[in-house]
């Protein structure tokens, strides 16, 4: 693709700041020549690429420090010796090497596609040659995202960048994703990185948070962006690469560049549409066929009760069971029994681009339908994006404006973690006997809830969640930016930027009535207007004396939220079928708000010498309104610099490039609002003639609080060989994190539950590594392989007030909790565990033969992973090609509830030992009329928990007391989650996608190109450790980490994609 005429007038600010690249060019002359003297000639000319005059190119006399650069009309003077050798260049440009002439000359310059890739995107939106840059970036280009699509773009990411952990939540097509650069560096907060398209920050907002009691994923600003629109996507990892943007970057950034329209297109029409077909991907199928509803080896004729155990007797058919329904039914076992329940989904994303410019003004608008019918039965989703874009140059003044709105609707999304909705964790447990296709009938004749089991409520029917109950949500996000960029002289520019963002969100939860939990109907009517602005002033300045290259930039930004949200809740349903809340007898209305402001002034100085060595430093200033008065400025520096060592070495053939980088920064993070002062508010209760006020704030005010800082060091090397078909890209870092942010436990004689301090330490320390390689290059096929490798060690230091123990999330009914511990990695999972002896063995109590239990808190696994990597591999014959994509995880551990219930529920495999053996025991119990726990009856067989027993003289002796094997299971599950603790590395194909180009011979006048490609996403899972779920599963939106409960299958999409171009 070629560099649009108005982004080289953004490059030429990087190009006199001393990044000259190769270009190549062509020379006419024209008329009589203008002779200076005997010495020297006056040259005079323009240069220009194919659309037209190229401001900001490098003119330089061969052998001299004598250069001058192309005005604002693409012209230039220079005064050389007779018969001197001219180089002209330009970045993404080939150069050419002309003889000076004393007549006009026109020099046009070619496009360089090899240089175009060194040409990146960095902070501010400012192009820079990548040889400059003295930290890490990684830049992902915008065709990785046309084909095989997801709902959420940033999805797509994962895999590919070294560093970058993507995770999706348990949400499904419209859930949110949680996206980690470097580790976690704060013990609060999300942790991700900060997202800006175009140069205007993002709102990623989640406007719903499934915690430790269940709720809704409701989705993230990241899903609105259209991946037919990103040009790229810009990962900038380290703090010295994201310093200018303050305290909104400690995390990283991911700048998003959109497309403009295309240079020399004076029309054109493009669509893009893609259609998918959804499966699951895990299932639930790892089960024992042998044992049915029940428990205790018996079942209830009725077959009300149990209905999600499984220690029931053999299931043999011998017996008919009359169901809820009323159908009686036989006793056997249904294979894959929960499978059923989930249907092929359906995903269909059209785009339409239509696209128009000449030599001073572009547009380019599109318009994105994208519908989904997901694998959930009457669950549904669409999403519609408009995007209009225009650039224009008048005269010395370029403009850029661009509008974007999105409309999103999604019916019932699912419920999450303990949530009493929650689809997959009442499906799992289900008994091995029962299918649930007989829960179809969810009503009776007077549309009331059936009772299938015994009414209870953590156990709702999961088609009346879907069918009777319902969620509904929309969502109406409006996105605008402008810019001008005043083109002063060759040397100076200043550019103003206005952003600003509108979101409004609704969200409809109810409950119908007789559901459990819910007898007399309940719902919640949530809405949320979000608006944030930015306005930012950017001057550069950028000249070149001699061997020196000099850039310099000074700026303001100004960023302002302003959200509200407005809760209405309703209960006692009065007037059936009617879902409003004029509905309900009992209703309540709460509202809350949400304003921050960051003024900040920055700037930086880039400098550069014979394009060998380079010197960058930055600035940057923040006044942020959710610190205290007198203490919320913070300055934020950053100092980079890079050795391009390959300029010394003449053998470009084996080594084209080669550079040393070092990177030193600080940055910082404030806190939300309103935790500095008393917040007011007005009481329910009334005294005759007066309001009754309270204060009602849960936190101590803190007047000294401060930011949180990241120190961070960064060290790298990057070099490639062989024609440039080998690269690799190394980095080692270390970032220490001080000053958190934390709400610790206050004494109840204060009046307030938390206190805001400044305390703890993390550290996040790895190196990361990238591979890229051509193996193959012949004629016309050729191989791409390459690889990602990152390694963290994410470090708690310390906490305070002799606290070693920061909890992060927690599953309160089974006491563990993901937890910052010192000395360990962030996200320990902490819990009770067995006792055991000095070897390691589990105590057994003799009195019941059941495993003893420390209630204290231990460390029981860590959630971090020990190292995340990528490969990809592409495959080009002709017009034909094929690309993959694997994502891979290793070490981190997972506390999965899911397994913990198939084993407290009888339906895993590990729980079939012992059990013929115990039931056979009981018959005969029963057969010589002995009651039940009779110490006159010894079991014959049954269950023996593994461990020891204490003789109480130092000594132990090998467990041999026999047990009914459901009361092991039940007590372990209860009380010691170590055992349900998985390893939950993997490694997973992300992305399959086999094309086929058109020849332009088949497609006539009309259609200039076309492609058909063959796409899948997430087609399967090469290797995994943790039974029936998918690794990606997780317990809600929040931390992310650990802990896993009740998660949705995961979808798997193949289908086809169709580009094409008039």
């Amino acid at each position: 693709m070629n560099v649009s005429f108005f982004s080289r007038i953004m490059l030429c600010g990087t190009l006199a700041g001393g990044m000259p690249v190769m270009a190549q060019a062509s020379a006419a002359t024209g008329s009589a020549p203008m002779q200076i003297d005997s010495q020297q000639i006056k040259v005079t000319g323009i240069v220009k690429d194919n659309t037209g005059p190229i401001i900001g190119a490098s003119i330089s006399e061969k052998g001299t420090t004598n250069s001058t650069l192309t005005d604002i009309n693409g012209n230039f003077t220079l005064n050389v010796g007779s018969g001197a050798t001219l180089v002209v260049s330009y970045i993404g440009m080939k150069t050419v090497e002309v003889t000076a002439s004393a007549k006009p000359m026109t020099i046009v310059l070619e496009e360089d596609s090899k240089l175009l890739n060194e040409v990146v995107v960095t902070a501010l939106g400012i192009k820079r040659d990548r040889k400059a840059l003295g930290y890490g970036l990684d830049e992902v280009n915008g065709k990785a995202f046309e084909k095989a699509k997801e709902t959420n773009v940033i999805n797509s990411m994962a895999g590919r960048v070294a560093g970058l952990v993507v995770s999706q939540t348990a949400g499904g097509p419209s859930g949110s994703t949680r996206v980690l650069l470097r580790g976690n560096t704060e013990m609060t907060g999300n942790n991700q990185p900060l997202y800006v398209v175009d140069g205007v920050p993002l709102d990623n907002t989640n406007f719903g948070s499934a915690g430790t009691s269940g709720g809704y994923d409701l989705g993230d600003g990241i899903s609105s962006i259209n991946p037919d629109d990103i040009e790229t996507m810009s990962v900038l990892k380290g703090p010295a690469a994201s310093a200018l943007y303050g305290s909104r970057a400690s995390h990283g950034v991911i700048l998003i560049t959109t497309k403009k329209a295309g240079k020399g297109e004076r029309f054109s029409v493009e669509y893009n549409g893609t259609l998918t077909i959804d499966r699951q991907l895990s299932r639930w199928n790892d089960v024992q066929q042998t044992y049915g509803m029940g428990s205790n080896g018996t079942y209830s004729i009725d077959a009300v009760s149990n209905t999600n155990k499984s220690w029931g007797p053999k299931a043999d058919g011998s017996n008919m069971l009359e169901y809820f329904d009323g159908v009686k039914r036989p006793y056997l076992i249904i294979p894959d029994n929960i499978s059923g329940f989930f249907r092929t989904g359906v995903t269909a994303n059209n785009t339409l681009t239509v696209s128009s410019s000449n030599k001073t003004t572009g547009m380019r608008f599109t318009f994105t339908d994208m519908r989904n019918k997901d694998i959930v039965p009457n669950t549904n989703m669409s999403r519609d994006i408009f995007n209009l874009r225009s650039n224009s140059t008048l005269g010395k003044v370029d403009l850029d404006f661009s509008v974007n709105y999105t409309h999103e609707g999604v019916k019932n999304r699912p419920a999450l973690g303990d949530s009493k909705s929650n689809i997959g964790k009442n499906l799992m447990t289900l008994a091995t006997t029962y299918n649930q296709a007989w829960l179809r009938t969810y009503q009776d004749k007077n549309g009331e809830y059936s009772n299938w089991n015994g009414m209870d409520p953590y156990n709702v029917n999961p088609y009346w969640d879907v069918y009777k109950n319902s969620n509904n949500s929309d969502k109406d996000l409006f996105r605008l930016h402008a810019s001008a960029t005043w083109n002063i002289n060759p040397h100076l520019k200043i550019k103003g930027t206005a952003g600003a963002e509108f979101n409004w969100f609704s969200f409809e939860d109810f409950k119908a009535p007789t559901t459990p939990g819910y007898e007399s109907g309940y719902l919640q009517d949530s809405k949320f207007e979000n608006k944030m602005y930015n306005f930012e002033l950017l001057a550069t300045y950028n000249n070149r004396w001699g061997d020196f290259d000099f850039t310099g930039t000074f700026g303001g930004n100004i960023y302002k939220v302003d959200n509200k949200t407005t809760l209405n809740t309703a209960k006692d349903m009065q007037i059936p079928d009617v879902i409003a809340i004029m509905s309900f007898n009992e209703t309540s209305i709460e509202q809350n708000s949400y304003r921050k402001q960051i003024n900040s002034l920055f700037g930086s100085v880039n400098l550069g010498w014979r394009s060998l060595v380079f010197l960058d430093a930055t600035l940057r200033g923040d006044q942020s309104s959710t610190l205290p008065l007198d203490n919320n400025v913070y300055v934020y520096p950053s100092v980079s610099g890079s050795f391009v060592f390959s300029e010394l070495i003449n053998r470009k053939n084996i080594m084209p490039y080669g550079k040393i980088r070092m990177s030193w920064a600080q940055v910082g993070s404030d806190t939300d609002p309103y935790q500095l002062g008393l917040v007011y508010t007005k009481s329910k209760f009334t005294y005759p003639g007066y309001t009754i006020g309270y204060i009602n704030n849960e936190t101590i005010p803190n007047k000294n609080l401060k930011p949180t800082r990241t120190n961070s060091f960064e060290i790298g090397f990057e070099t490639k060989f062989l024609n440039n078909r080998i690269g690799l890209d190394f980095t080692y870092y270390n970032q220490i994190s001080k000053d958190q942010i934390m709400g610790v436990a206050s004494s109840w004689a204060t009046g307030y539950t938390y206190r805001l301090i400044n305390a703890g330490e993390i550290q996040n320390q790895g190196i990361e590594i990238t591979l890229n390689t051509r193996p193959v290059q012949t004629g016309d096929f050729a191989w791409d392989l390459n690889f990602n490798f990152s390694k963290n060690s994410n470090k708690v230091k310390k906490l305070v007030d002799n606290m070693d123990m920061f909890e992060l999330e927690k599953a309160s009914w089974l006491d563990v909790q993901i937890a910052a511990k010192v000395g360990e990695n962030f996200g320990s999972i902490v819990g009770p565990d067995f006792v055991r002896n000095k070897n390691g063995d589990i105590l057994i109590d003799p009195q019941t033969g059941l495993p003893k239990y420390d209630k204290s808190n231990h460390v029981l696994g860590n959630a971090s992973w020990d190292w995340t990597g990528g490969i990809s591999t592409s495959l080009h014959y002709k017009n034909l090609s094929l690309s993959a994509l694997f994502d891979i995880k290793v070490g981190a551990d997972l506390y999965s509830m899911s397994a913990r219930a198939a084993h407290e529920s009888g339906k895993s495999p590990a729980t079939l030992k012992g059990r013929d053996e115990w039931y056979h025991s009981e018959e005969l119990r029963q057969e010589a009329g002995i009651p039940k726990g009779s110490s006159e009856w010894k079991p014959t067989g049954g269950f023996v928990a593994p461990g020891v027993i204490d003789n109480g003289d130092g000594t132990y002796r090998k467990n041999d007391i026999i047990i009914n094997p459901e009361d092991y299971w039940m007590s372990v599950c209860r009380n010691a989650p170590s055992m349900f603790i998985y390893d939950n590395s993997y490694v997973k194909c992300r992305e399959i996608v086999l094309a086929y180009q058109l020849p332009k011979k088949w497609l006539g006048k009309v259609i200039q190109d076309m492609s058909v490609s063959f796409v899948a996403r997430n087609p399967f899972i090469v290797w995994k450790n943790i039974p029936n779920i998918d690794p990606d599963s997780n317990y809600n939106n929040t931390t992310g980490m650990g802990l896993e409960y009740g998660s949705l299958p995961s979808r798997k999409s193949y289908g086809i994609n169709v580009n094409i171009k008039f």
